[in-house]
């Protein structure tokens, strides 16, 4: 529903003011007094629509007939890093769960008594989303599915960089912006929604919103082809227009074994124990029959489809779905058909390997060919039918098939698939809009990157990072620069175990001064030197699958006694599925990456992320006298920390240092409280 004027009017009380700034200040600045006044009248209203049936039949009919328009509401705003089958099942869940009924807009929304049951419904959806943002693991109770993983189809030219933008957003202003451009709301009505949620800084939210997100055309253009708005009611931001594809089928069919084991088990001791007490025999009155094993999917047949030289160059989204088909054997009709058939059914003997969250099963229409080749002594086919990559490798008659997961890619995370290991390195093919490539030494951020040859996509080999170096002597990872990404900046993969490398990233502390490179190619001296401290901790996250690395140096300050500058580092592994793992690190001056120390080691956590970026964490630290010391440090919005236990004791900042009693052998580290901004308090990750 439109609300206010023609936003292609200006205000004339914004007319000198074109940024908004003053006006939103004026808002924002309400007072006190009149905020309680209206709340009190609010309850007694509020109270009365909760127990008017009417109201609950108009609201419930609202949600029906403008079900997909709320929909797509709670999925924009949502955290963009959620799994998408989590946040299209989320986005359901807000919008089925918004009648009126319960006591949630009662409190520190004045004015919402007086809202429309379309308005308090949009609210409802629109504070749901903001609590998600801030943690994603909490749960729908409906709706749920099981069996199969559900997604919106695959945008066009467009959508991936509008996706990316609003997931650079904090939720509130993702909010802002979704509620302007998706549901027309002028900035005034669109900061009362957003105060109405519970969001304490609404200035901050629409200032971010305006600086970060993508801008709409002008209203009068609002229509045309490719505007915002257009863009943000296409079928790639449609919770309601899905694709389908199977969940783990080979883990399914494991769990169903086992119960079927425990079953046979439960039913073997039964029969015991009723002919042990004089029973009946239990087969007299006429036995059951097995259920039949479902029937097999049937299995794509035909060759798979070529890509032209020069699809990605037309359009603007840049991932494994614009790949060009290379290599020399990508002619071969008998050896591509015999690589499809290896994963549409694989019953030929040819083993298949599933990386960590992905789906089993065919590939979902005529997969596509990305590359045929003989790589090394081997035959290679690799194959990709849009959420999976799939290599098919005989060599010398041993056929073997690898499957992994490749949704959420973009043109950084999409830029190199690993065709061959062997016992002289690893050979990689790179996306086509990669213009060089080159190997770097992580551990040895001074020294400079090693040219790696490409002949037809297909890179020399580089030392393998699995076998490379005993003792973290040496992290070799791939060093790319493309015209297409990272601002033409150069950017680092790592080859973690997996088909596709994984993207590694970077992000500054807070006082970072900005030198006009993006930090996060993890490219620039500062982002290089943090990495060559932390990259012994790649090894931990082999095999899991994971689409990107972020270390994140959330926080640095001088230790006592002159010893110099200490840091602290938090590494979130993004796997395809929504989760991740989280490694925090102290590093002491002068420590290598050898000597960084691991303080919170957590899987599946949403911390370091966009969903969780306020931390505290500790450590003991001891000094060149002997002497220790608690060192505790929180992230940006952190402005108090305190330590409660065998040491004690609290600091109005974002770092706390305690020296313990002489003589003792420091006790585990004490529970921590931190105090953030926003008026939330935060505990020790753990």
């Amino acid at each position: 529903m439109r609300h206010g004027r023609d936003e292609s009017t200006p205000d004339p009380a914004t007319r000198s003011d074109p940024n908004g700034t003053g006006a939103r200040a004026r808002r924002s600045d309400r007072s006190t007094r009149d905020r309680a006044r209206q709340a009190r009248g609010d309850l007694v209203a509020l109270c009365r629509r909760r127990l008017d049936q009417g109201a609950v039949r108009r609201t419930e009919a609202l949600v029906v007939g403008r079900y997909p328009e709320l929909v797509r509401l709670a999925y924009l705003i949502l955290p963009p890093a959620m799994e998408r089958h989590r946040r299209v099942l989320a986005a359901h869940a807000l919008v089925q769960d918004a009648l009126p009924g319960r006591l949630r807009d009662l409190g520190r929304a004045p004015g919402v008594a007086g809202m429309s049951d379309a308005d308090l419904v949009r609210l409802r959806i629109v504070r749901g989303a903001l609590r998600l943002n801030r943690s994603t693991r909490r749960r729908a109770l409906l709706p749920q599915v099981w069996g199969l993983r559900l997604f919106p189809p695959t945008g066009g030219a467009d959508e991936p960089a509008i996706e990316q933008a609003l997931g650079r957003l904090s939720g509130p202003a993702r909010a802002f912006f979704v509620l302007r451009v998706l549901d027309g709301l002028d900035p005034g009505e669109a900061s009362e929604f957003l105060l109405a949620a519970g969001v304490e800084d609404v200035l901050a939210a629409e200032t971010e919103a305006d600086a970060g997100a993508p801008e709409p055309r002008p209203a009068a253009h609002s229509d045309a082809p490719g505007s915002v708005p257009d863009l943000l009611r296409a079928d790639p931001f449609d919770p309601c227009t899905l694709r389908a594809t199977p969940s783990d089928l080979l883990r399914r069919r494991r769990r169903r074994h086992t119960a079927l084991g425990v079953l046979a088990s439960a039913t073997m001791i039964a029969t015991i124990a009723w002919h042990a007490t004089g029973g009946t025999d239990p087969s007299a009155g006429g036995g059951g029959r097995a259920d039949r094993a479902a029937p097999a999917a049937q299995p794509v047949g035909g060759p798979p489809r070529s890509i032209p030289t020069g699809a990605w160059v037309g359009t603007t989204r840049l991932d494994f779905d614009v790949w060009s088909t290379r290599g020399t054997r990508a002619r071969d009709e008998a050896l591509t058909r015999r690589a499809v058939r290896a994963w549409t059914d694989p019953a030929d003997g040819t083993p298949v390997t599933l990386g960590r969250g992905t789906a089993a099963g065919p590939p979902t229409g005529a997969p596509r060919l990305l590359y045929a080749g003989d790589v090394a002594g081997a035959t290679v086919v690799l194959l990709a039918d849009g959420t999976r990559l799939a290599r098919y490798t005989d060599d010398h008659g041993r056929r073997t098939l690898d499957v992994a997961a490749a949704d959420d890619s973009d043109e950084r995370s999409a830029s190199a698939v690993v065709l061959r290991r062997d016992p002289s390195g690893v050979r990689m093919l790179l996306a086509p809009w990669v213009d060089e490539a080159a190997v770097r030494d992580l551990r040895r951020p001074e020294d400079k990157s090693r040219p790696l040859a490409i002949t037809d996509g297909v890179t020399a080999p580089m030392p393998d990072l699995g076998t490379a170096g005993k003792g973290c002597a040496t992290v070799p990872v791939l060093e790319l620069l493309a015209g297409r990404a990272a601002d033409n900046h150069p950017y680092l993969l790592a080859d973690l175990g997996e088909l596709s490398a994984t993207h590694l990233t970077y992000m500054p502390p807070p006082d970072y001064v900005h030198t006009g490179r993006p930090v996060e190619a993890a490219s620039s001296e500062r982002a290089l030197g943090v990495w060559s401290r932390t990259a012994c901790a790649l090894d931990t996250l082999r095999g899991r699958g994971l689409r990107l690395v972020n270390n994140w140096e959330f926080a640095h300050f001088d230790l006592p006694e002159a010893a110099g500058e200490a840091m602290w580092s938090c590494l979130h592994a993004f796997d395809r599925t929504g989760g991740g793992d989280v490694v925090v690190q102290f590093l002491p001056p002068g420590a290598t990456a050898t000597g960084a120390q691991t303080v919170n080691r957590l899987a599946d956590s949403p911390a370091c992320s966009r969903s969780g970026n306020d931390i505290v964490t500790s450590t003991w630290w001891r000094s060149r006298t002997g002497a220790w010391y608690l060192v505790a440090a929180g992230t940006r919005d952190v402005a108090k920390v305190t330590a409660s236990g065998p040491v004690s004791g609290s600091a109005d900042a974002r770092q706390l240092v305690i020296k313990a009693p002489p003589g003792t052998l420091p006790p585990p580290p004490p529970a921590l409280v931190a105090n953030v901004r926003n008026g939330s308090t935060i505990k020790t990750l753990g």
